[in-house]
């Protein structure tokens, strides 16, 4: 007995030696996460190089704030231009270094440039600690006012911001409080990403995209379909949207759990015949499992959204997630996945994402959306949350008896570039199915 209490003592000694032997080690790592400056912050700001992109879009200027013209305050630091009429100058750019805040990684600052009439464009800047360079900026929008940017957890770089735009595009001023923008951005793989919460973890299978998020939906363009029509401004409440489109895989797994929803089993008032005509029985076809999900109506796309706890997209909502996720300039056939120029569809995430990370909202498949096809709703459309054909609690909870025609949106892999525009509508009965169908799902984001 005596010699196994020893050898049980050796054995937790040696245990703890190990642990204390790892734990210096452990501490180490953590410590060279964190970038100390060798210099006051501001006198970093000073010595950063700022990439500004050009807002066409075709390149970038790199900003210094050295020199002996540089002008001082406690709230800014700012280069002028070397234009000077009647004394004051024409231009400028501008660091809120009053804003400026610190993670242990990146410093996070607002910039401006003011190009006179032009006005002020702000934007937010990631300022590599290490290189004191820009890694990343997102535009603020025009005109925005600041109501606070602080660091909501250093050692993941995330921070809060909260901000106005202080004149919307119709040269509205809304600089109130109540209509703030509150944000929560965090660096991950060198992109500031919308996070829901300041110490939430994001979903790996979804984007997030922040309350109080607006855009342009629509399209100005002469040659657009009427029912693009009139571009309009819309503001939406917080949402998650699947990264990807829903595949075979996915879908099998919903009609395992649910065989009323199986090809033999499915109630006829919910399809045209073709239902999930590419199974073999309850099975996907060989090698097709990371495929998008084809064949399926909108009430097939409901029900499986409603079981995985989520729903359909509404139009604007799809609109705000392509227009930030695409660069629909540079569509072709290494980016996306139509003009029949595969010949089927492609797994998911075949083709590079967009900014926010989105995959496939160009081609591959049509995405069912929640809304009724109106031609002539974006004449009639609420700024707030718009959907047509009823109530979101109405469509929701009642989508069985639903008879009305649906909204389809981003072509697919048979489409010709017209259709696979972000502003292009198409619509279907909810019963109708085919090869170049699917959907992806959305999230609400509680309050």
């Amino acid at each position: 007995m005596g010699t196994f209490l020893v050898t049980c003592l050796l054995i937790l000694t040696l245990s703890q030696q190990i642990v204390s032997a790892q734990q210096p080690q452990v501490k180490e790592e953590l410590a060279e996460d964190f970038v100390k400056l060798e210099m006051p912050l501001e006198e970093a700001l000073t010595q950063t190089t700022f990439v500004v992109e050009w807002l066409s879009g075709d390149g970038s200027t790199e900003v210094n704030f050295q020199g002996e013209n540089i002008i001082r305050t406690p709230d800014y630091i700012e280069l002028p231009s070397d234009n000077d009429k009647d004394g004051r100058t024409d231009s400028y750019y501008r660091i809120l270094s009053k804003y400026a805040v610190e993670t242990n990684r990146y410093i996070f600052v607002p910039l401006d440039d003011w190009g006179g009439g032009s006005g002020i464009f702000r934007s937010l800047h990631a300022v590599d600690k290490k290189t004191l360079r820009t890694v990343e900026a997102i535009a603020l929008g025009d005109r925005s006012g600041i109501w606070g940017l602080t660091v909501a957890d250093p050692s993941t770089d995330t921070i809060s911001i909260t901000y106005v735009r202080e004149e919307d595009w119709r040269g509205n001023f809304t600089d109130s409080i109540d209509k703030a923008i509150k944000a929560h951005l965090r660096m991950i793989d060198g992109k500031l990403r919308d996070v829901a919460d300041p110490l939430s973890p994001i979903p790996p299978d979804r984007v997030f995209f922040r309350a109080g998020s607006f855009f342009t939906m629509g399209s100005w363009e002469k040659d657009a379909e009427t029912d693009e029509k009139p571009h309009h401004v819309v503001f939406l409440d917080a949402f998650y949207i699947d990264k990807y489109e829903t595949t075979n895989a996915q879908y099998k797994e919903f009609i395992d759990a649910n065989p009323q929803w199986q090809k033999s089993r499915i109630p006829k008032k919910y399809h045209d015949g073709d239902y999930l005509k590419h199974w073999n029985g309850n099975d996907y076809p060989p090698d097709k499992g990371n495929h998008p999900i084809v064949y399926v109506s909108w009430y097939a796309a409901m029900a499986y959204a409603e079981w995985r706890g989520k729903r359909l997209p509404t139009e604007a909502e799809w609109e705000c997630a392509a227009r930030g996720s695409w660069h629909w300039g540079a569509m072709n056939a290494d980016t996306a996945n139509y003009g029949e120029n595969v010949g089927d569809t492609t797994p998911v995430g075949t083709y590079p994402p967009g900014a926010s990370g989105l995959y496939d909202m160009a081609g591959n498949v049509w995405e069912w959306c929640l809304d009724e096809y109106n031609p002539d709703f974006y004449a009639i459309s609420p700024s707030h949350n718009p959907l047509a054909g009823g109530t979101m609690d109405n469509i929701v909870s009642d989508w069985a008896n639903v008879k009305t025609v649906r909204v389809l949106r981003g072509g697919s892999w048979v489409s010709n570039a017209k259709f696979v525009r972000v502003s292009d509508r198409t619509r279907f009965t909810p019963r109708i199915t085919s090869n170049a169908r699917g959907f992806r799902c959305v999230k609400p984001v509680t309050p």
